[in-house]
Protein backbone atom coordinates (compact mmCIF):
# COMPACT_ATOMS: atom_id res chain seq x y z
CA UNK A 1 0.00 0.00 0.00
CA UNK A 2 1.09 3.40 -0.95
CA UNK A 3 1.54 5.56 2.36
CA UNK A 4 1.47 9.75 1.54
CA UNK A 5 1.86 12.27 3.87
CA UNK A 6 -0.37 15.52 3.37
CA UNK A 7 1.55 19.00 4.61
CA UNK A 8 -1.87 21.21 4.93
CA UNK A 9 -4.97 20.24 4.90
CA UNK A 10 -6.95 23.24 3.83
CA UNK A 11 -8.88 23.91 0.41
CA UNK A 12 -6.37 22.42 -1.74
CA UNK A 13 -4.32 19.82 0.86
CA UNK A 14 -7.99 18.52 1.81
CA UNK A 15 -8.67 17.80 -2.05
CA UNK A 16 -5.66 15.85 -2.37
CA UNK A 17 -5.59 14.04 0.82
CA UNK A 18 -9.54 13.10 0.21
CA UNK A 19 -8.48 11.77 -3.70
CA UNK A 20 -5.47 9.43 -2.37
CA UNK A 21 -7.78 8.22 0.82
CA UNK A 22 -10.36 7.38 -1.38
CA UNK A 23 -8.06 5.54 -3.81
CA UNK A 24 -6.65 3.34 -0.88
CA UNK A 25 -3.65 5.06 0.10
CA UNK A 26 -3.04 5.14 3.51
CA UNK A 27 -3.37 8.78 3.83
CA UNK A 28 -2.01 11.42 6.93
CA UNK A 29 -2.80 14.89 6.85
CA UNK A 30 -0.74 17.13 9.18
CA UNK A 31 -2.03 20.56 9.51
CA UNK A 32 -1.80 23.23 12.56
CA UNK A 33 -5.36 24.10 12.78
CA UNK A 34 -7.26 21.74 10.33
CA UNK A 35 -11.27 22.30 9.26
CA UNK A 36 -13.63 21.24 12.12
CA UNK A 37 -15.72 18.46 11.01
CA UNK A 38 -13.39 15.95 9.68
CA UNK A 39 -13.88 11.98 9.94
CA UNK A 40 -12.81 10.13 13.12
CA UNK A 41 -8.82 9.17 12.60
CA UNK A 42 -8.98 5.62 10.68
CA UNK A 43 -12.37 6.06 8.78
CA UNK A 44 -12.52 4.34 5.67
CA UNK A 45 -11.74 5.93 2.63
CA UNK A 46 -10.44 9.37 4.96
CA UNK A 47 -7.45 10.44 5.87
CA UNK A 48 -5.66 10.86 9.23
CA UNK A 49 -5.14 14.20 10.63
CA UNK A 50 -2.52 15.13 12.98
CA UNK A 51 -3.00 18.89 14.51
CA UNK A 52 0.83 19.99 14.36
CA UNK A 53 3.04 22.57 12.77
CA UNK A 54 4.62 21.25 9.51
CA UNK A 55 7.67 23.41 10.04
CA UNK A 56 8.62 22.19 13.29
CA UNK A 57 7.72 18.32 12.81
CA UNK A 58 7.24 16.90 16.00
CA UNK A 59 8.37 13.22 16.44
CA UNK A 60 5.33 11.59 15.41
CA UNK A 61 5.25 13.38 12.25
CA UNK A 62 8.96 12.81 11.54
CA UNK A 63 7.98 9.23 11.73
CA UNK A 64 5.03 9.76 9.31
CA UNK A 65 7.50 11.71 7.31
CA UNK A 66 10.42 8.42 7.47
CA UNK A 67 7.59 5.93 5.84
CA UNK A 68 5.70 8.19 3.55
CA UNK A 69 6.21 7.16 -0.40
CA UNK A 70 4.56 10.47 -0.92
CA UNK A 71 4.70 13.80 0.60
CA UNK A 72 2.28 16.88 -0.82
CA UNK A 73 3.24 19.81 0.39
CA UNK A 74 -0.26 22.42 0.03
CA UNK A 75 0.50 24.93 2.36
CA UNK A 76 1.28 28.81 1.38
CA UNK A 77 4.45 29.76 -0.04
CA UNK A 78 6.50 31.14 2.95
CA UNK A 79 5.30 27.60 4.97
CA UNK A 80 6.63 25.54 2.32
CA UNK A 81 9.85 27.29 2.04
CA UNK A 82 10.27 27.11 5.68
CA UNK A 83 9.28 23.22 6.14
CA UNK A 84 12.39 22.87 3.74
CA UNK A 85 14.53 21.74 6.59
CA UNK A 86 11.96 19.13 7.57
CA UNK A 87 11.50 17.83 4.56
CA UNK A 88 15.19 17.17 3.97
CA UNK A 89 16.37 15.80 7.09
CA UNK A 90 12.96 13.78 7.79
CA UNK A 91 12.27 12.15 4.04
CA UNK A 92 13.32 9.00 2.72
CA UNK A 93 15.81 9.73 -0.27
CA UNK A 94 13.18 7.69 -2.60
CA UNK A 95 10.07 9.60 -1.70
CA UNK A 96 8.46 11.56 -4.19
CA UNK A 97 7.95 15.34 -3.01
CA UNK A 98 4.56 17.18 -4.28
CA UNK A 99 3.95 21.03 -4.16
CA UNK A 100 0.67 22.56 -5.42
CA UNK A 101 2.04 26.35 -5.29
CA UNK A 102 0.52 28.91 -7.31
CA UNK A 103 4.14 30.60 -7.64
CA UNK A 104 6.81 27.68 -8.44
CA UNK A 105 10.78 29.25 -9.16
CA UNK A 106 11.38 29.78 -5.41
CA UNK A 107 10.63 26.51 -3.96
CA UNK A 108 11.74 24.54 -7.12
CA UNK A 109 14.66 26.42 -7.33
CA UNK A 110 15.73 24.87 -3.54
CA UNK A 111 13.91 21.99 -3.62
CA UNK A 112 15.62 21.24 -6.64
CA UNK A 113 19.12 20.94 -4.83
CA UNK A 114 18.06 20.57 -1.24
CA UNK A 115 15.68 17.36 -1.91
CA UNK A 116 17.97 15.49 -4.42
CA UNK A 117 17.77 13.03 -5.39
CA UNK A 118 14.08 12.51 -4.75
CA UNK A 119 11.62 12.96 -7.23
CA UNK A 120 9.52 16.14 -7.51
CA UNK A 121 6.49 16.58 -9.00
CA UNK A 122 4.50 19.98 -9.52
CA UNK A 123 0.68 21.07 -9.46
CA UNK A 124 -1.29 23.62 -9.99
CA UNK A 125 -5.59 22.46 -9.73
CA UNK A 126 -6.92 25.27 -11.33
CA UNK A 127 -9.92 25.40 -9.55
CA UNK A 128 -11.16 25.75 -6.16
CA UNK A 129 -11.35 22.55 -4.27
CA UNK A 130 -15.16 22.63 -3.63
CA UNK A 131 -15.84 22.90 -7.57
CA UNK A 132 -14.41 18.97 -7.59
CA UNK A 133 -11.83 17.30 -9.91
CA UNK A 134 -13.98 16.75 -12.71
CA UNK A 135 -13.96 18.76 -16.47
CA UNK A 136 -11.21 21.43 -14.06
CA UNK A 137 -7.38 21.67 -14.88
CA UNK A 138 -4.20 20.93 -13.10
CA UNK A 139 -0.81 21.87 -14.77
CA UNK A 140 1.97 19.62 -14.25
CA UNK A 141 5.42 19.80 -14.22
CA UNK A 142 7.92 17.10 -12.81
CA UNK A 143 12.19 16.71 -12.13
CA UNK A 144 13.31 13.01 -11.94
CA UNK A 145 9.60 11.58 -11.91
CA UNK A 146 8.85 7.98 -10.60
CA UNK A 147 6.54 5.61 -10.69
CA UNK A 148 4.86 7.53 -7.33
CA UNK A 149 4.24 10.39 -9.58
CA UNK A 150 2.69 8.50 -12.63
CA UNK A 151 0.75 6.72 -10.40
CA UNK A 152 -0.69 9.87 -8.70
CA UNK A 153 -1.62 11.07 -11.99
CA UNK A 154 -3.45 8.30 -12.91
CA UNK A 155 -5.68 8.94 -9.99
CA UNK A 156 -6.34 12.80 -11.07
CA UNK A 157 -6.85 11.73 -14.77
CA UNK A 158 -9.31 8.98 -13.48
CA UNK A 159 -10.97 11.61 -11.15
CA UNK A 160 -12.31 13.68 -14.59
CA UNK A 161 -9.64 16.47 -14.34
CA UNK A 162 -8.13 17.97 -17.59
CA UNK A 163 -3.73 17.42 -16.93
CA UNK A 164 -1.65 19.83 -18.83
CA UNK A 165 1.99 19.58 -19.21
CA UNK A 166 4.29 23.00 -18.79
CA UNK A 167 7.67 23.55 -17.61
CA UNK A 168 8.03 25.64 -14.40
CA UNK A 169 8.82 28.80 -16.28
CA UNK A 170 6.22 28.26 -18.73
CA UNK A 171 3.81 28.08 -15.68
CA UNK A 172 5.03 31.29 -14.14
CA UNK A 173 4.69 33.16 -16.96
CA UNK A 174 1.28 31.84 -17.68
CA UNK A 175 -0.76 30.85 -14.80
CA UNK A 176 0.96 33.16 -12.50
CA UNK A 177 0.14 36.13 -14.44
CA UNK A 178 -3.35 35.11 -15.67
CA UNK A 179 -4.49 34.38 -11.80
CA UNK A 180 -3.47 37.56 -11.15
CA UNK A 181 -4.37 39.81 -13.81
CA UNK A 182 -7.83 37.85 -12.85
CA UNK A 183 -7.90 38.14 -9.13
CA UNK A 184 -6.65 42.06 -9.59
CA UNK A 185 -9.52 42.82 -12.58
CA UNK A 186 -12.19 41.10 -9.91
CA UNK A 187 -11.06 43.01 -6.90
CA UNK A 188 -10.56 46.48 -8.92
CA UNK A 189 -14.28 46.06 -10.08
CA UNK A 190 -15.47 45.70 -6.28
CA UNK A 191 -13.12 48.27 -5.05
CA UNK A 192 -14.71 50.68 -7.87
CA UNK A 193 -18.89 50.45 -6.64
CA UNK A 194 -17.86 52.03 -3.05
CA UNK A 195 -15.23 54.61 -4.65
CA UNK A 196 -18.65 55.17 -6.79
CA UNK A 197 -20.80 55.49 -3.88
CA UNK A 198 -23.36 53.09 -4.75
CA UNK A 199 -25.10 50.55 -2.10
CA UNK A 200 -25.21 46.96 -2.70
CA UNK A 201 -28.84 46.96 -2.49
CA UNK A 202 -29.12 49.12 -5.07
CA UNK A 203 -26.21 47.75 -7.57
CA UNK A 204 -27.79 44.16 -6.97
CA UNK A 205 -31.28 45.38 -7.78
CA UNK A 206 -29.81 47.01 -10.78
CA UNK A 207 -27.40 44.29 -11.99
CA UNK A 208 -27.65 42.96 -15.63
CA UNK A 209 -25.71 39.60 -15.79
CA UNK A 210 -22.72 40.56 -16.46
CA UNK A 211 -22.57 42.52 -13.29
CA UNK A 212 -24.08 39.52 -11.39
CA UNK A 213 -21.11 37.92 -12.66
CA UNK A 214 -18.79 40.44 -11.33
CA UNK A 215 -20.47 40.15 -8.48
CA UNK A 216 -20.73 36.47 -8.10
CA UNK A 217 -16.89 36.45 -8.27
CA UNK A 218 -16.01 39.08 -6.22
CA UNK A 219 -18.10 37.57 -3.52
CA UNK A 220 -16.70 34.19 -4.57
CA UNK A 221 -13.20 35.76 -3.80
CA UNK A 222 -14.01 37.36 -0.85
CA UNK A 223 -15.32 34.76 1.17
CA UNK A 224 -12.53 32.82 1.12
CA UNK A 225 -8.97 33.03 3.02
CA UNK A 226 -7.20 36.26 2.11
CA UNK A 227 -3.31 34.29 2.08
CA UNK A 228 -4.32 32.24 -1.40
CA UNK A 229 -4.94 35.68 -2.96
CA UNK A 230 -1.80 37.40 -1.57
CA UNK A 231 0.62 34.38 -2.59
CA UNK A 232 -0.99 35.30 -6.27
CA UNK A 233 -0.69 39.00 -5.92
CA UNK A 234 3.24 38.78 -3.96
CA UNK A 235 4.16 35.92 -6.60
CA UNK A 236 6.98 38.35 -8.57
CA UNK A 237 7.21 39.56 -11.77
CA UNK A 238 4.91 37.71 -13.07
CA UNK A 239 2.06 39.31 -11.12
CA UNK A 240 4.01 42.99 -11.03
CA UNK A 241 3.55 42.92 -14.94
CA UNK A 242 -0.13 41.74 -14.77
CA UNK A 243 -1.44 44.66 -12.54
CA UNK A 244 1.15 46.78 -14.70
CA UNK A 245 -0.88 45.47 -17.68
CA UNK A 246 -4.44 45.87 -16.52
CA UNK A 247 -3.59 49.93 -15.33
CA UNK A 248 -2.33 50.23 -18.91
CA UNK A 249 -5.29 48.55 -20.38
CA UNK A 250 -7.54 50.78 -18.14
CA UNK A 251 -5.88 54.28 -18.85
CA UNK A 252 -5.66 53.22 -23.33
CA UNK A 253 -9.44 52.16 -22.30
CA UNK A 254 -10.05 55.77 -20.98
CA UNK A 255 -7.88 57.42 -23.30
CA UNK A 256 -9.66 55.64 -26.57
CA UNK A 257 -12.94 57.03 -25.35
CA UNK A 258 -11.73 60.43 -23.92
CA UNK A 259 -10.26 61.27 -27.10
CA UNK A 260 -9.79 58.52 -29.62
CA UNK A 261 -13.93 58.73 -30.29
CA UNK A 262 -16.38 55.67 -31.69
CA UNK A 263 -14.23 54.63 -34.55
CA UNK A 264 -11.13 54.18 -31.93
CA UNK A 265 -13.64 52.15 -29.76
CA UNK A 266 -14.80 49.99 -32.70
CA UNK A 267 -10.97 49.43 -34.18
CA UNK A 268 -10.00 48.60 -29.86
CA UNK A 269 -12.88 45.78 -30.48
CA UNK A 270 -11.65 44.56 -33.63
CA UNK A 271 -7.95 44.19 -31.84
CA UNK A 272 -9.52 41.99 -29.00
CA UNK A 273 -11.59 40.06 -31.36
CA UNK A 274 -8.35 39.32 -33.53
CA UNK A 275 -6.41 38.12 -30.12
CA UNK A 276 -9.24 35.41 -29.14
CA UNK A 277 -7.48 33.69 -32.58
CA UNK A 278 -10.82 31.47 -32.89
CA UNK A 279 -12.12 31.31 -29.10
CA UNK A 280 -14.31 33.96 -29.54
CA UNK A 281 -17.49 32.39 -29.92
CA UNK A 282 -16.90 29.37 -27.49
CA UNK A 283 -15.51 31.98 -24.86
CA UNK A 284 -18.66 33.61 -25.72
CA UNK A 285 -21.31 30.83 -25.11
CA UNK A 286 -19.67 30.24 -21.84
CA UNK A 287 -20.36 33.98 -20.93
CA UNK A 288 -24.38 33.01 -22.34
CA UNK A 289 -24.69 29.52 -19.83
CA UNK A 290 -22.93 31.15 -17.15
CA UNK A 291 -25.74 34.36 -17.49
CA UNK A 292 -28.56 31.07 -18.22
CA UNK A 293 -27.19 29.72 -14.48
CA UNK A 294 -27.73 33.04 -13.08
CA UNK A 295 -31.46 33.69 -14.18
CA UNK A 296 -32.44 30.21 -13.16
CA UNK A 297 -31.01 30.20 -9.79
CA UNK A 298 -32.71 33.40 -9.25
CA UNK A 299 -30.12 34.85 -6.62
CA UNK A 300 -30.94 36.80 -2.89
CA UNK A 301 -33.28 39.50 -2.63
CA UNK A 302 -31.86 42.68 -2.97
Amino acid sequence: MTRAVVLGHGNVGGLLAGLLAASGWETVAVDASPPSGEPAAGAAGHPRVLHADVTAAPPGVREELARADVVCVAVPERTALAALDVLERHTAPHALVVETLSHKARFQAAAEQRLAPRPLLSLNPLFHPSLGWRGNTVTVSGVREDTAAHALLELIDGAGARVHRMSHADHDRCVTSVQAVTHAAVLGFAQALPRLGLSPQDVAACAAPPTRTLLALAARLLTADPETYWDIQDSGAGADAARTALRGSLAHLDETVGAGGEDAFRALFGELRDWFDGHLDGSAEDAAALFRTLLDHGGTDP
